[in-house]
C-alpha cells in the first residue's frame, strides 16, 4: 500500500514537474544603441532598439524601445511571470519577427507611403569569421565581415550567447553584439543583456501576412513605383522625381538597366 502510494505521489510530482517546464520558457533581451547616418552632412538619427528572443519557440521580436526623455541607462528590472516582454501595436512598422525553425524573416517596408510586410531569408548572410577579440560587457566577443545588399560590414559576436543579431542582421554561431556598416551608415552596440524564466503560452507573427510579399516581389514594386515617379510630370516645365535606391538595403542595383534607362530620359527632357 506504501508503494502504490508512492508510485502515485512520484507520478503526480512527475508531472507537474513536466508541466511547469513546459509552461516557462527561457528569455533573452538585448538593448542596442543604434546610430544611422541620416544624410551626406553626418547628421545622424539615434534610438534605443531591443532585441527578445524566446528560445524554446525558436523565435525573437526586434522592435524600438520608448525611453524615458534624458534616461541613457539600461535598466535591469527584476523579472517575474507578470512582466510583459512583447506588446504588438497597430501597424508594428518598427517590428521585425524571426522564425529560426521555419527560417524566415518578416519586416515592414514603405513602397509609395503604403507599408507592406515583407518576408525575407534567414539564409542570407555570407560571414567571414576572423580571429580579432574583444570583450563587450563581459562577454568574448569575436569579429566577422560580411558584404549584405550593398554595404560592407563589420560584427562581434559571441558564443556565450544564444544566436541572433540587432534588425535583419544574422547568422553567426552566437549574438551579435556589435555591427557596423564600413561606411558608417548604420551602427548597432549592445548596451545591456538580462534573461528570464517566464510563464508564455505562444508567441505569433506580430505582422499582417495578407499583402506580405517576397524580398525580389518587394524590389521590383518599388523599382515599378520610383519609374511612375520618374515619369511624372505636373506640367510641361516640371516632371520626375528620383527615387532613392534603397535605405540600408539596396533596392535598385546601380547596374539596373530599366531603371537607369528612365533616369536618363527624364535628366534629358529636365535639360
Amino acid at each position: 500500500m506504501m508503494k502504490k502510494l508512492f508510485l502515485i505521489l512520484f507520478i503526480v510530482l512527475l508531472g507537474c514537474n513536466i508541466y511547469s517546464q513546459q509552461d516557462s520558457i527561457t528569455v533573452y533581451q538585448i538593448q542596442y544603441d543604434r546610430t544611422l547616418k541620416i544624410d551626406a552632412t553626418q547628421n545622424t538619427l539615434k534610438g534605443v532598439y531591443e532585441l527578445t528572443s524566446f528560445i524554446e519557440f525558436e523565435k525573437s521580436i526586434f522592435q524600438k524601445k520608448n525611453i524615458a526623455e534624458n534616461s541613457d541607462k539600461f535598466v535591469m528590472d527584476d523579472y517575474d511571470d507578470t512582466v510583459l516582454f512583447y506588446t504588438p501595436s497597430d501597424k508594428n512598422i518598427s517590428v521585425l519577427y524571426k522564425d529560426y525553425k521555419e527560417r524566415e524573416i518578416y519586416s515592414k517596408n514603405e513602397v509609395a507611403y503604403k507599408y507592406f510586410t515583407v518576408k525575407d531569408s534567414l539564409d542570407i548572410f555570407n560571414w567571414n569569421i576572423l580571429s580579432d577579440k574583444q570583450e563587450i560587457l563581459g562577454f568574448s566577443c569575436q569579429m566577422a565581415t560580411m558584404d549584405f545588399r550593398g554595404r560592407k560590414y563589420e560584427a562581434w559576436f559571441t558564443t556565450e550567447l544564444p544566436i541572433g543579431g540587432p534588425w535583419k542582421y544574422d547568422g553567426l554561431p552566437g549574438l551579435i553584439m556589435e555591427i557596423k556598416s564600413m561606411d558608417d551608415f548604420i551602427v548597432y552596440k549592445a548596451i545591456g543583456v538580462k534573461n528570464a524564466k517566464i510563464k508564455y503560452d505562444s508567441l505569433e507573427n506580430p505582422l499582417k501576412l495578407k499583402d506580405a510579399l517576397t524580398w525580389d516581389e518587394f524590389k521590383a514594386l518599388y523599382k515599378k513605383k520610383a519609374i511612375e515617379l520618374i515619369s511624372y510630370r505636373p506640367n510641361e516645365n516640371a516632371g520626375g522625381i528620383e527615387s532613392s535606391r534603397g535605405g540600408i538595403e539596396t533596392y535598385i542595383d546601380e547596374d539596373d538597366e530599366e531603371y537607369n534607362k528612365a533616369l536618363k530620359k527624364m535628366y534629358k527632357s529636365n535639360d
